[in-house]
């Protein structure tokens, strides 16, 4: 009974008010936090399985506007609660995940985007957190069972955009930062570990690097 959830609604696609929003929320990103995407050549078409650094309740809404096209992100589902990043949630859609357990339907969701060649995005920590925590492999375990690639993707400024407590936006330079895809890891707990290891040491070098910058 715990796993039941409704049915998710046809997966969204990229209409023109979405093509509108995007292009316009970039532009303006662009002014207000000198928004910067970097190794976009490197972002592969068709499915793949994103894992990002968690440092705002924003991110989800930065990496959808640094690739050209819609990411379904895993995200608590309270936060569709929170004023603003509720909305940008349902805007951009998301598949909703009930924290403190297993939550088999999200991963059948997760596991229904990828096979309709869709990219789903993972926080592998779990929660918002200005420095790298402990992860999970829960993002390994999604491309292992349906055979994609991992595209790590950094957030560097995201944090000094919108911290833990605050309640408005602040104004500070953001990038974003698309990393090789790593191929899938074998469906085994060493080989996401390993998988897992090899995302986040690449997302931690290169926040280092733009820390320093």
């Amino acid at each position: 009974m715990g796993d039941a959830k409704p049915t998710h609604p046809p997966w969204p696609h990229k209409t023109l008010l979405f093509r509108i929003t995007w292009v316009a929320l970039r532009v303006l990103f662009r002014a207000l936090f000198r928004f910067r995407v970097e190794g976009l050549e490197q972002y592969p078409p068709g499915p793949a399985v994103i894992v990002v650094n968690h440092p705002s309740a924003l991110d989800s809404l930065f990496v959808g506007l640094a690739v050209p096209e819609r990411i379904l992100f895993l995200a608590a589902e309270e936060y569709l609660t929170m004023p603003f990043v509720g909305w940008v949630m349902r805007a951009y859609d998301i598949i909703p995940v009930r924290r403190g357990e297993v939550d088999t339907s999200a991963v059948k969701e997760s596991l229904r985007a990828l096979a309709a060649g869709l990219k789903v995005g993972v926080f592998p920590e779990g929660q918002v957190s200005p420095v790298l925590g402990p992860v999970r492999r829960g993002a390994a375990l999604l491309a292992a069972h349906a055979r994609v690639p991992i595209i790590p993707i950094a957030l560097i400024g995201t944090g000094r955009v919108f911290p833990l407590g605050a309640r408005f936006p602040r104004l500070a330079r953001v990038t974003v930062r698309i990393g090789p895809a790593l191929p899938p890891s074998t469906s085994d707990r060493a080989g996401e570990e390993s998988s897992m290891s090899a995302a986040m040491s690449w997302i931690a070098h290169v926040g280092a690097e733009g820390d320093n910058a």
